[in-house]
C-alpha cells in the first residue's frame, strides 16, 4: 500500500535529475525530467485529494482484503465495550459468511496467516497455491469495497498500525488470489510463495499458543451468543427494553434521558410532599443525586443513569 509514497520519491528523483541537467546546461533533459516528475507530482497528488487514490493508498489498488480485515480485527476490542456496536461483530460475520469472494477470501488469508506446525512450509505453500481458484481483480476489488463501506458507514477506526511483515504478507498472498504462475511472472510468483513459507516458519519457531490467535467467525459468533446470554441473565424485562431503546438507532438518546430524569423528579417531589419529616431529608438527597445527572455523550453512562432513575420510580410505585 506504497504506492503514494513512490509516486512522491519518483517525482523528487526525476527533479533533481532535472535540476541537474539544468546545470549541465542539458536544456532538453531538464525539460524531459521536468516534464516526467511533474507526471508523477500529479499521480501523487490525485492519490491524496481523490476517493480512489485515497482508497489505493489505503488499501491498495484491488484493496486487499487481510489489510481491511486487519482493520476491522483491530476494532473488535472496542466493539465489545460498546453495547450500541456489539451487532457490528454479527453484521461483519454475515456480510463475509454470505458474500462468496469475501468468504473464499477469509478462508485464504486465514490458512496462511493463522497455519503452524507445518513440516515443510514450503511444501505446503506450493501445494496450497496449486489449489487456489484465481479471481478476477475487478470482482475482488467490487466485492472487497462492500467490506470497507461498512467499515466507514460503522465509523471504525481505520488509521490503525499494520506491521510491515504483516502488509508484506497480505500482499504476497494478494499476488496469489490474483495470478496465475506463467513464465512472465514466476520470479515473482516465487518471491510471493517465499514470504508466505517464511511467516509459517516463524510461527512454527515461535509455537503460538491457541488463546493467542486472532478470533475466527465461529468464535465471534460463540462470543457474541454468550455475552448475549450473560446479559440477558443478569437483567429483567424492563432493563431489556431499556438496552433496546438505546440500541436503536432512531431513538433520540437525550430526548429518553431526560423524559426519564424528568418522570423520575416528578415522582420524587410527590413523595416528598406527602412524606414523614424524617424521611424528606433522605428524599432530599435523592432528588438532588438525580437532578445531578446529565446526559453523557457514553451511552453505557446514560443506560446507567436511567435504570437507577427507573429502580427509583419502580421503588416509590411499590
Amino acid at each position: 500500500m506504497a504506492e503514494l509514497n513512490e509516486n512522491a520519491q519518483k517525482g523528487m528523483t526525476l527533479m533533481q535529475e532535472a535540476l541537474k541537467n539544468l546545470v549541465d546546461g542539458n536544456i532538453d533533459g531538464f525539460q524531459h525530467n521536468r516534464k516526467e516528475a511533474n507526471r508523477y507530482f500529479d499521480k501523487f497528488y490525485e492519490s491524496v485529494t481523490t476517493e480512489e487514490g485515497m482508497l489505493s493508498e489505503m488499501y491498495g489498488t484491488a484493496r486487499n482484503f487481510g489489510v481491511i480485515y486487519n482493520v476491522f480485527e483491530q476494532n473488535i476490542d472496542k466493539l465489545y465495550e460498546n453495547k450500541n456496536k456489539k451487532h457490528v461483530i454479527k453484521d461483519v460475520y454475515n456480510l463475509i459468511k454470505n458474500n462468496r469472494l469475501l468468504s473464499e477470501q477469509f478462508k485464504i488469508y486465514d490458512m496462511f496467516e493463522k497455519a503452524k506446525d507445518v513440516d515443510n512450509p514450503k511444501e505446503f505453500v506450493n501445494e496450497a497455491t496449486s489449489l487456489i481458484k484465481r479471481f478476477n481483480k475487478r470482482a475482488i476489488k467490487e466485492n472487497n469495497e462492500k467490506l470497507i463501506r461498512f467499515i466507514r458507514k460503522n465509523k471504525l477506526d481505520e488509521f490503525v498500525e499494520i506491521p510491515e511483515e504483516t502488509e508484506n504478507l497480505y500482499e504476497a498472498i494478494e499476488y496469489i488470489i490474483l495470478n496465475k504462475k506463467n513464465l512472465q511472472n514466476v520470479n515473482k510468483f516465487i518471491k510471493a510463495q517465499n514470504i508466505i513459507a517464511e511467516h509459517i516458519e516463524k510461527n512454527n519457531r515461535l509455537k503460538l499458543e491457541e488463546n493467542q490467535e486472532k478470533p475466527t467467525f465461529d468464535t465471534f459468533k460463540e462470543e457474541v451468543n454468550k455475552k448475549e446470554e450473560e446479559i440477558n441473565e443478569q437483567i429483567n424485562d424492563d432493563e431489556k427494553k431499556l438496552l433496546d431503546l438505546f440500541s436503536n438507532p432512531k431513538t433520540n438518546k437525550r430526548t429518553v434521558f431526560e423524559n426519564y430524569k424528568s418522570q423520575t423528579l416528578k415522582k420524587i417531589e410527590n413523595v416528598m410532599n406527602t412524606s414523614e419529616d424524617e424521611d424528606k431529608s433522605e428524599w432530599k438527597n435523592i432528588y438532588e443525586n438525580v437532578n445531578s445527572k446529565t446526559y453523557s455523550n457514553k451511552m453505557s453512562q446514560n443506560i446507567i443513569n436511567c435504570a437507577e432513575m427507573m429502580e427509583i420510580c419502580s421503588t416509590i410505585e411499590e
